[in-house]
């Protein structure tokens, strides 16, 4: 498992332009001899209800994810539906994003939050141990 890094400053000094220009040469040259899948996720400032977040989260990693391998900029910045993961996964044989979005639509039926905010969040080191990526 890698090692998470955080970069404190204070506000509006740069911070998110210096990760979106990572992500964009982690995305733009992805032949560096080891496969690195760049996620950039920006927390707004709004409240948001936790189950809300964790789907929002998980519709961009899973989104970007799918960019990466597609080699398709627009999901990037447009991130597919929960039912579009789906069915991509579906269509190309990913069993990680059918189990991971129907696992979330249950957990939400259920009231299970947590367990939505756990396949969020654990979902991009998930990916890279069964994916043998970064």
């Amino acid at each position: 498992m890698s090692k998470s890094k955080v970069i404190l400053a204070r506000r509006k000094s740069g911070k998110t332009v210096f990760v979106q220009r990572i992500f964009n040469k982690l995305w733009s040259d992805p032949n560096q001899g080891i496969i690195i899948i760049p996620f950039f996720f920006d927390i707004g400032e709004n409240q948001m209800w936790y189950p809300d977040f964790a789907i929002k989260y998980y519709r961009h990693f899973a989104s970007q994810y799918i960019s990466f391998i597609e080699r398709d900029e627009e999901l990037v910045n447009k991130p597919l539906s929960l039912k579009k993961i789906r069915e991509y996964g579906l269509a190309n044989s990913n069993k990680l994003l059918v189990e991971d979005v129907d696992s979330l639509w249950e957990n939400k039926e259920m009231g299970l939050h947590d367990s939505m905010w756990d396949t969020a969040c654990s979902a991009p080191h998930r990916f890279a141990a069964i994916l043998k990526t970064r």
